[in-house]
C-alpha cells in the first residue's frame, strides 16, 4: 500500500509539473511579440484555459490533506487552494474578458501576468521538489534552494496580482449580483490576514527544513 500511494503521489507532483511547465513555456514565448507589438491584452486568451486546467488539478491537495495522504496542514492548504480556484474560476473565467483580455492592455493582463509567473515559477520548483523526493533522488542544493528562498518575492508577487484583478472584478460582480460584490470584497480583507498566515508558515518551512539540514551536515 505505502509503495501504491507513493507512486500516485509520484505521479500527480510529475503531471502537475509538466502542465505548469508547459503554461509557463507558452505563456512566455508569447509575451516577446505581444509587447513589442502592444498586444499583451491578447496573451490571456491564448493561454487561460491551460491555466485554468492546471491549476483546477490542485483541489486534489486538499483532498490529499483531509485523508492524511500527506502531511501538509489542512487548513493552510485549504486556504491556499481556495484563493487559486476562486481566482481562475470565480475571476477569470466569468470576467475574463471585461478585466482581462480586453481591446487593450490594462492592469488586469499585467496582473494576470503575474499570477502566471509567481503560480507557476512556485509550482514547477514545488512539484519539481516532491517529484525528485518520491523518485528516491537526492534533491540538487540549487533546487532546495530554490525551494525555500524564491517565494520570499513571488509570493508578494503573486498577491499583488491576485488583488489586483480580485479588485477589477468588483464593478462584474456587482453588476451579476450586489451580494456576489460584497463577497469579494469581504474576500480582499481576508487576504491580508491570510496571506500574513500563509508567508509566515512558509518562513517558519524554511526555518524548520534548514535548521535540520545543518544538523544533518
Amino acid at each position: 500500500m505505502a509503495n501504491l500511494t507513493r507512486a500516485y503521489l509520484w505521479f500527480y507532483n510529475t503531471a502537475n509539473l509538466i502542465f505548469w511547465f508547459i503554461c509557463v513555456v507558452v505563456t512566455f514565448r508569447l509575451l516577446p511579440d505581444a509587447i513589442e507589438t502592444d498586444n499583451v491584452h491578447t496573451i490571456f486568451p491564448k493561454t487561460s484555459p491551460l491555466l485554468v486546467i492546471t491549476q483546477s488539478l490542485a483541489f486534489a491537495e486538499v483532498l490529499h490533506s483531509l485523508t492524511g495522504l500527506v502531511r501538509a496542514p489542512l487548513i493552510t492548504t485549504t486556504m491556499q487552494v481556495a484563493s487559486r480556484l476562486l481566482l481562475v474560476w470565480g475571476i477569470m473565467t466569468p470576467f475574463g474578458g471585461e478585466i482581462v483580455g480586453g481591446s487593450e492592455p490594462g492592469l488586469g493582463d499585467f496582473a494576470y501576468l503575474g499570477c502566471v509567473l509567481a503560480w507557476g515559477v512556485t509550482e514547477i520548483i514545488r512539484y519539481g521538489f516532491f517529484s525528485i523526493t518520491l523518485s528516491g533522488n537526492a534533491v540538487p542544493e540549487f533546487w532546495t534552494w530554490l525551494r525555500y528562498n524564491t517565494f520570499y518575492v513571488l509570493y508578494p508577487v503573486g498577491i499583488s496580482s491576485e488583488c489586483a484583478l480580485i479588485f477589477l472584478a468588483l464593478g462584474p460582480a456587482g453588476a451579476i449580483d450586489p451580494l456576489f460584490k460584497y463577497f469579494l470584497i469581504a474576500v480582499l480583507v481576508i487576504y491580508v490576514p491570510g496571506s500574513y498566515v500563509l508567508y509566515t508558515h512558509m518562513i517558519a518551512q524554511r526555518r524548520k527544513v534548514l535548521r535540520g539540514k545543518k544538523r544533518a551536515d
